[in-house]
């Protein structure tokens, strides 16, 4: 590079002619070994150039007229208002990229004068919609990985406990409003994908105990009967109240019992439930005690510890409500009761 080249960004200046007094002050050029050659110093790379042979003779000078510091001035906020804008147009920018924008100034020191008014609010506004962009994306990204997690883990559960499809659309369709809704902050993931499993079997008269589910999904009961509660009266969900006839074709099919022992259970409990028999029980705790004395009337017993493990109840509780069904058989146990299987008789009942 000749020295004519640099005359846009250099400033040619008079030779430095120093005193042998002071001999460590005297400059030589370390090429052409020129005594106080013809100095330029180049205020766009900060050297001090030989006039004679352009080589770099010194290096970090700082300018002190008005003219190099004008110069700097507008290149710092051409560098700074360029950051801005690539930081603007970038997809995914780091927020604090143009936070720290807010902080440097337009005067010599770098942080002295104030961001005009204007800009800031643009700025601002820039910064506040992309955060607002930013976290719906996240929020969107969170939504469709819950989804699909309920999804999966709602079509395992529907197909180990044979539930028909519709008890999968209407649970999944429950968990969409709970996290369109945003229902589920705070509480259990486990415990929102059981109780949606247990309320779309209400709703579809396809009712399943508190200890299938638990079963099932490894959620507690309290966990499950606590959250159905609050989707309950937040979804506004119509839940129909499980009542034993629901449960006794589905506790007889799992004992093996033949069709005339589910016959005699059904009317077993249908005149329970006319003389208030068992009122206050459960609809579980009537059914297993329907189902026992059923099954020893008509000679296809079943021991009361099978009957509990079936119908998720202790085996105590079915013989405390047996009790009562002995108490008053003759009452209970009508002609067509016994009618339901040739060998059908109140002799087989076990005493309590």
């Amino acid at each position: 590079m000749a020295p004519t080249e640099l005359a846009t960004s250099q400033t040619v200046v008079a030779p430095v002619y120093s005193k042998p007094a002071s001999a460590e002050r005297t400059v030589i050029c370390p090429d052409c070994r020129g005594m106080a050659p013809k100095l330029i110093h180049d205020f766009a790379s900060g050297d001090l150039l030989c006039g004679g042979c352009n080589t770099a003779v010194g290096d970090r000078l700082i300018g002190s007229h008005s003219a190099w510091r004008s110069a700097m001035k507008h290149s710092r906020q051409a560098e700074e208002d360029a950051r801005i804008l690539m930081s603007l147009q970038t997809a995914s920018p780091r927020s604090d990229d143009t936070i720290s924008s807010f902080g440097r100034g337009d005067g010599d020191s770098g942080g002295s004068s104030p961001v005009s008014l204007e800009k800031g609010a643009i700025l601002s506004r820039a910064l506040r919609s992309r955060t607002h962009d930013r976290v719906a994306a996240q929020r969107h990204e969170r939504q469709e990985r819950n989804l699909m997690r309920a999804f999966g883990e709602i079509s395992a559960a529907c197909t180990t406990m044979d539930l028909p499809p519709v008890i999968n659309s209407t649970a999944r369709d429950l968990f969409k409003r709970v996290e369109a809704e945003n229902l589920h902050r705070g509480k259990n993931i486990d415990a929102i994908i059981a109780t949606c499993i247990f309320l779309a079997c209400r709703q579809k008269s396809l009712p399943r105990t508190f200890k299938e589910i638990c079963a099932l999904t490894k959620v507690p009961r309290k966990d499950i009967g606590r959250t159905f509660k609050f989707l309950k009266e937040k979804l506004g969900a119509e839940a129909s109240p499980m009542s034993s006839d629901d449960l006794m074709t589905r506790f007889c099919a799992n004992l093996s019992l033949l069709s005339s022992a589910q016959e005699c259970a059904v009317m077993l409990n249908q005149m329970a439930k006319q003389r208030d028999t068992l009122a206050g029980k459960s609809p579980v705790s009537i059914a297993g005690a329907c189902i026992y004395m059923a099954s020893h009337l008509v000679g296809q017993p079943r021991d009361a510890k099978v009957i509990s493990h079936v119908a998720g109840v202790s085996e105590v509780t079915i013989k405390n409500s047996y009790k009562l069904l002995f108490a008053d058989r003759y009452q209970l146990v009508s002609d067509a009761i016994l009618g339901t299987s040739p060998m059908a008789s109140l002799e087989y009942l076990p005493v309590p």
